[in-house]
């Protein structure tokens, strides 16, 4: 601490002490202050060199005066600086708030009071509180800044016990360049209107023809805007309360330099490798309106040659950022394709696609030649050549985007190509291949049909129209007006409600009355939709088309479907039925009879059956009798021929014997 810091806060703490000894032995006339506090929003704050500070004080405090003029207090400060600084001088006003009542500054709002604060309570007797800005204006020099606000009151101006301390560290405004926004385009007004509104870099894509070295064409702009460390391209200075504030801005001077093919220019009109220019950060920018109008841009031209080219921009010998430049040189490859493939001989289709030259870099310029092996087909638009092959030159736009419009004049296919030269044998490259189908734009065949064979009343249907042409194709997307005449017995409604009605709703399209042919994406099939009516009937829809290659013939086609009423079938099946049931009766009756006859003759059998049977009784009890005689005869005789052989055993013994026979 310096010298004289330490001696004047010596002194300061000297005058509060006196103070406070004055308000020991003040005035029987001054009331005294009841509470009196003062508090500072912060302790500490920070600041540039040339710029404020700005700090909020609430101070509070209460009287006893009951004079008719209310009390007054007054806000004042001490201040100690760096050493051969001299403190800003303070500015205060008061911002009426929810929290500040009965008070009135001594002053007119909101008018700043310098040096010190007066406040005078506007209730006899009451409390006030006061919201007080306070701002140090402009700091001349670093270092810090310690200010000690104290309060005289009453008319005696005796000093009050309270102080706050706010301590103001200031530094140099940092103005040292480390970053740089870009704003490049390849006109100058839109690089200038980024630059002016001091947008985030602007970088667009410069891609430009090499050009001849005898005559350099410009072909892209850049301005710059210069920033600090923390981002900025201007310091603020605050000069006032509303914030209001002045600015200075980052300003240098910045080289270019080019690596690569192409020239710059900046403060110099001069065409080399390397240039400057000014980054002056201008609140209110010079307009550049042309590439000579200002020495805040530069402009960037071809040499004649092909390749990328990579433009740093410094500051210090340091780079700071890079702009990219393609320079084309000439067509070497195309990619291309069709935006539709498959066409009516009507509708023509375009050719699209990217040129690029040997370093792969998509052209903006230059003339290639559009081919097709059948311009009979696809092609007559052609420049005339040798048939079938026709070329015809092609300027590549600025956009580097083809968009080229092929005629169609006859149904078929067709090969285009892009090429280098009017001649294939002169040609040292070709794209890609790609292929056009063209179909006719009238109806050679059609067909009808629903998508069911039966529907119950009022149920929807959907017609299916299908069209080819003479080769078998499918109609390719195109609308055919006046194509069909429906000729129908009238009891069809068409569903017009969208999403539904079917493939093409329209005015013009939808409904089965309607006339026009629209194919679903290239299938040549169409489709309507309505409702069937409500009752039982068989529906007819007939279409006459015009004959293909007639002017006068029709063709008719017709599709057929019932509509089958669910209460005529129960009914039908109901008397079906009763029929059914009668017969099934009648059936019953007869076979009723059939089993009686069949009972009658059956007990008549079994009457038979008993008589047999009794017969049979008999013959058995007449054969039974006759067994049993039969067996009394056969015991008989058995008995006899017994007693005879045992007779004649005895005779033979007898015989035996008398002969000797032992």
């Amino acid at each position: 601490m310096s010298i004289k810091t330490s001696f004047k806060r010596l002194a300061l703490s000297l005058v509060v002490a006196l103070g406070f000894g004055v308000l020991g032995v003040a005035p029987a006339s001054n009331a005294a202050v009841l509470g009196e506090t003062l508090v500072i929003d912060a302790a500490t704050d920070t600041a540039f060199t040339t710029d404020s500070a700005t700090a909020v004080l609430t101070h509070s405090w209460g009287t006893t005066q009951a004079a008719a003029l209310a009390d007054s207090n007054t806000i004042k400060a001490t201040c100690a600086g760096p050493t051969g600084a001299t403190c800003p001088t303070l500015e205060y006003w008061m911002t009426p708030t929810s929290d500040t009542a009965n008070v009135q500054a001594i002053g007119t709002y909101p008018t700043y009071i310098s040096g010190l604060f007066t406040e005078t309570a506007a209730t006899v007797g009451g409390s006030v509180r006061a919201t007080v800005n306070v701002r140090a204006v402009n700091f001349p020099a670093v270092g810090t800044y310690t200010y000690t606000f104290y309060t005289e009151y009453g008319a005696a101006k005796t000093l009050s016990a309270v102080t706050s301390t706010w301590t103001v560290t200031v530094s140099t405004r940092d103005v040292a360049v480390t970053g740089v926004n870009k704003y490049v385009s390849g006109d100058i007004y839109t690089s200038n209107t980024n630059r002016t509104l001091f947008k985030a870099s602007t970088d667009s894509a410069i891609v430009a023809p090499a050009g001849t070295v005898a005559t350099p064409v410009a072909v892209g702009y850049a301005l710059f805007t210069v920033k600090n460390a923390a981002g900025d391209t201007r310091t603020a200075t605050s000069t006032a309360k509303a914030n209001t504030s002045s600015a200075t801005p980052i300003a240098d001077t910045l080289t270019v330099t080019v690596s690569g093919p192409g020239l710059v220019t900046g403060i110099s009109d001069v065409k080399a490798k390397s240039a400057t220019v000014n980054a002056y950060n201008d609140a209110t920018l010079r307009t550049a309106t042309t590439h000579s109008a200002s020495v805040e841009s530069i402009t960037v031209w071809s040499d004649g040659t092909a390749g990328t080219s990579t433009i740093s921009v410094s500051s210090g010998g340091v780079v700071m950022s890079t702009i990219t430049v393609v320079f084309t040189g000439t067509p070497a490859s195309a990619a291309i394709a069709f935006s539709d493939t498959y066409v009516s001989l009507t509708a023509g289709t375009t050719v699209v696609g990217t040129v690029k030259d040997s370093g792969l870099n998509v052209m903006k310029s230059g003339t290639v030649y559009i081919y097709s092996t059948d311009t009979k087909i696809a092609g007559t638009n052609l420049s005339t050549n040798v048939y079938p092959t026709t070329a015809t030159a092609y300027t590549i736009p600025s956009t580097g985007v083809l968009a080229f419009t092929l005629a169609t004049a006859d149904t078929g296919v067709a090969t285009i190509t892009l090429r280098d030269s009017w001649t294939v044998a002169a040609s040292t490259w070709s794209s890609n291949e790609i292929v056009v189908t063209v179909t006719e734009a009238k109806i050679a065949t059609l067909t009808v049909s629903f998508d069911k064979a039966t529907y119950s009343p009022g149920e929807r249907a959907v017609i299916t129209y299908t069209a080819k042409d003479s080769a078998g194709r499918g109609l390719a997307t195109a609308a055919i007006t006046s194509a069909l005449t429906p000729l129908s017995n009238a009891v069809l409604t068409d569903v017009t409600t969208a999403s539904i009605c079917g493939t093409n709703c329209g005015a013009t399209n939808y409904g089965y009355l309607g006339t026009s042919f629209n194919g679903y994406l290239d299938t040549g099939v169409e489709t309507r939709v309505v409702t069937m009516p409500t009752y039982g009937v068989k529906v007819t829809l007939t279409n006459t088309f015009a004959t293909f290659g007639s002017t006068s013939g029709k063709t008719t086609v017709t599709a057929e479907a019932t509509v089958v009423d669910p209460n005529a079938t129960a009914i039908a099946g109901s008397t079906a039925a009763a029929e059914a049931a009668t017969d099934a009766a009648a059936e019953a009756i007869d076979a009723a009879n059939a089993a009686t006859d069949a009972a009658n003759l059956a007990a008549e059998a079994a009457d038979a059956a008993t008589v047999a049977a009794e017969e049979a009784r008999d013959a058995a009890d007449a054969a039974t009798a006759a067994v049993e005689e039969l067996a009394t005869a056969v015991a008989t005789l058995m008995a006899a021929l017994k007693a005879q052989v045992t007779t004649l055993a005895n005779t033979v013994a007898k015989i035996a014997k008398k002969v000797g026979v032992k």
